[in-house]
């Protein structure tokens, strides 16, 4: 028998289908037992035919007591439950002598606990351990086969029935349970999504902005053309910063890695910054130009932030199919601390099988280099990236 379900906080949620299935289920319990009681009025033939009050005393506590185990036992759980199922089948074997056409009542007792089985072995089991009785107390009292034989069809037939009902329910509320941890899950993996994309896009874009306008600002005194149009490219970074950030709530980009290493070109310039590319004519998957997207731009957010740099390299190639994508830099290199932008990075490699190694000295800048399994199915749309070996900044 199984037993009731969790009260714990943790599992409220996922209990919520459970709970759904578990009232469905009792309400077609209540239907049932309804229906059975109406049977039971074959109890009633023996105390009228005999025409004795001590009979109908004897049947009135029978029948007071075998009706509130009959709807007792559905409302308890655990060992509570167990031992109302025994005091049940108790009943039957202490007023089965008393009124021969009450063997029904052990047909009640073990049907009813078929809807809380869940195993068939255990069924089998307490199957064998009632007719054993119910064979051994017929032949005590002389009775024929018939009334066993009886007792053991009905059984079978009703238990088996409830039983495979009680499993399919079971079941049910289990898949109700799985497809609402699925959604959480979606939902949470969107939620996450949806945070690193705002981290990169807007990382990257308020780093350039703030970059440009304080450029603008050194330069008001001397230099009001170049200042103005300083300003002008941070409102239209900032513009195109919005249109990104509604990509990302919508979940696709349409522009590419060649629109990204215009952006970043742009950016580093900015920041006084030199950017050499050298990539080979490769062509990427979606999901593959998304996440360089993605991981250029923190890498370029880092250069403009932390790497006082003169050069920025990119490098792009495919060897032996896997695509090989290096940024580095000549500024001031040292121990990195891990945060979000490069935490951001290895989940977004790792969702489409690839990794990244760091590399950072005070001597030599700091050197990322990203490995990600090319993918060449049959059928897969790419998209062609142009070659621009040596192209100047």
């Amino acid at each position: 028998m199984s037993e009731g379900p969790s009260n714990s906080p943790d599992s409220s949620m996922a209990d919520a289908p459970m709970n759904h299935a578990h009232r469905k289920f009792a309400d077609v319990r209540s239907i049932a037992r309804v229906v059975g009681v109406l049977y039971s009025a074959v109890f009633f033939v023996e105390p009228i035919r005999r025409h004795s009050a001590t009979v109908w005393i004897e049947f009135a506590v029978f029948y007071a007591a075998f009706l509130a185990l009959y709807f007792l036992v559905v409302r308890l759980r655990g060992r509570r439950q167990a031992a109302a199922f025994g005091m049940f089948f108790l009943l039957g074997f202490a007023y089965y002598p008393l009124n021969r056409d009450a063997a029904g009542v052990f047909v009640y007792a073990f049907v009813v606990l078929c809807l809380f089985l869940e195993r068939l072995s255990v069924l089998f089991l307490v199957l064998a351990a009632m007719m054993a009785g119910v064979a051994a107390e017929t032949w005590y009292f002389g009775d024929t086969a018939v009334t066993a034989e009886e007792v053991l069809l009905f059984s079978v037939v009703l238990g088996l029935s409830n039983f495979a009902y009680a499993q399919q329910e079971r079941a049910n509320a289990l898949l109700e349970r799985a497809n609402l941890q699925i959604a959480r899950l979606t939902q949470e993996a969107e939620r996450e999504r949806i945070a690193r994309d705002l981290h990169d896009l807007l990382g990257h874009t308020l780093t350039v902005i703030a970059v440009k306008l304080d450029l603008a600002r050194r330069l008001l005194a001397g230099d009001a053309d170049r200042a103005r149009n300083e300003i002008v490219e941070a409102e239209q970074t900032a513009r195109n910063a919005l249109a990104e950030v509604r990509d990302a709530v919508s979940g696709y980009r349409a522009e590419g890695l060649d629109a990204e290493i215009s952006r970043a070109r742009r950016s580093l310039l900015s920041a006084g910054v030199k950017l050499a590319t050298t990539l080979a004519p490769v062509t990427l998957a979606p999901n593959e130009a998304h996440v360089f997207c993605f991981v250029l731009r923190e890498a370029v957010t880092n250069v403009v932030r932390h790497a006082a740099a003169t050069v920025c390299r990119l490098t792009m190639l495919e060897k032996e199919g896997k695509l090989y994508f290096t940024i580095e830099d000549d500024g001031q290199g040292g121990p990195i601390r891990e945060g979000n932008g490069l935490g951001g990075m290895r989940e977004r490699l790792h969702a489409v099988g690839g990794n990244l190694k760091v590399f950072s000295s005070a001597s030599r800048g700091t050197r990322l280099e990203i490995t990600v399994p090319a993918t060449h199915e049959a059928g897969w749309p790419r998209e062609p990236q142009s070659a621009r070996a040596g192209e100047p900044a």
